[in-house]
């Protein structure tokens, strides 16, 4: 068995293939006896289901995808992809883990919570000032 330091295969890929791929690069010897029992108890997929998916005769449902990305921890979307429940496309639409949303200001949650005069925003911040400090001082979040 190799040691997994095979690159992944590409999204068109045979499932089967993909999961081997996989469970190596996960730490699994496929070689080893009562292996396909560990994946089932790891993964909570049937022994049944995990032969059959490793042998590449079947393709996992949604549950089974899912419950391989918690077991890998990864993504769901790209097996789900790979299982065909998806279109490729999905992933176009898909947002990246890099991808992080624009920090709210503290001018947009001041609005967002409806205070919009200025002494009560200048209130507002005194407070999570004075707040803040005291959490320092105690060593508390």
């Amino acid at each position: 068995m190799t040691n997994g330091s095979q690159p992944e295969p590409p999204i068109t890929a045979p499932f089967g293939d993909w999961l081997r791929w996989a469970l190596v690069r996960h730490g699994y010897d496929l070689d080893e006896r009562g292996i396909q029992r560990k994946i089932a108890d790891d993964t909570g997929i049937h022994p049944a289901t995990v032969s059959r998916l490793v042998r590449g005769t079947n393709l996992p449902d949604v549950a089974a995808c899912y419950a391989l990305g918690r077991a890998f921890r990864i993504r769901v979307m790209p097996i789900l992809v790979r299982a065909g429940h998806l279109p490729p496309e999905a992933l176009d639409r898909e947002p990246q883990p890099t991808e992080r949303p624009t920090p709210t200001t503290e001018e947009q949650a001041l609005t967002a919570l409806g205070v919009t005069d200025p002494d009560d925003r200048a209130a507002v911040r005194a407070m999570i000032t004075a707040l803040t400090a005291k959490h320092r001082r105690e060593g508390t979040t």
